[in-house]
């Protein structure tokens, strides 16, 4: 499945860099792959999602799977990335996270320390609210982590912002 990953978009698509890598993922592997590429987002905050949905849309008007599937995938996708975001901020605190975030390129500490303050300042409506941010979509899910948030509650919320 690597090779996939990194092979499709040579291989199938005409478009170059980021947007002909997502057009061969989705392509190779149908919805899945959307769900792929927009884990990566949440994963990577530089790679962004505004590039990415339409990108799905596209695949889905290409035949590469329906529209339901699409948003069912691409939903699917963005969970499970918010998941993974929320785990690494419950995992390793508060004072690694700033550190990690600090090294990931084309972000800034102060990005993860006003999505923090937002967090602590709407709770619960951050992370619903924030789910519908280009960048902040990636960070709110830190300080959920960080600050424990119960399961159910983000998942209902990260959802409903995701389908949003």
């Amino acid at each position: 499945m690597y090779n996939i990953l990194i092979a499709t978009a040579a291989e199938t698509s005409t478009l170059d860099g980021l947007a002909g890598w997502a057009v061969g993922v989705m392509d190779a592997l149908g919805g899945p792959g959307a769900a792929v590429v927009v884990g990566a987002d949440n994963l990577f905050p530089p790679i962004p999602s505004e590039l990415v949905l339409p990108l799905a849309g596209f695949s889905a008007s290409q035949g590469a799977f329906s529209f339901g599937a699409a948003l069912f995938w691409t939903t699917l996708g963005s969970v499970l990335g918010a998941v993974i975001v929320y785990a690494v901020g419950a995992l390793i605190g508060r004072e690694r996270t700033r550190a990690l975030v600090a090294r990931i390129p084309l972000i800034k500490a102060s990005d993860f320390d006003r999505s923090e303050a937002w967090f602590a300042k709407h709770g619960s409506k951050a992370v619903l609210l924030g789910r519908m941010i280009p960048l902040f979509r990636s960070f709110i899910s830190l300080p959920a982590g960080i600050e424990r948030m119960g399961m159910a509650k983000f998942l209902l919320l990260t959802t409903i912002g995701s389908l949003i």
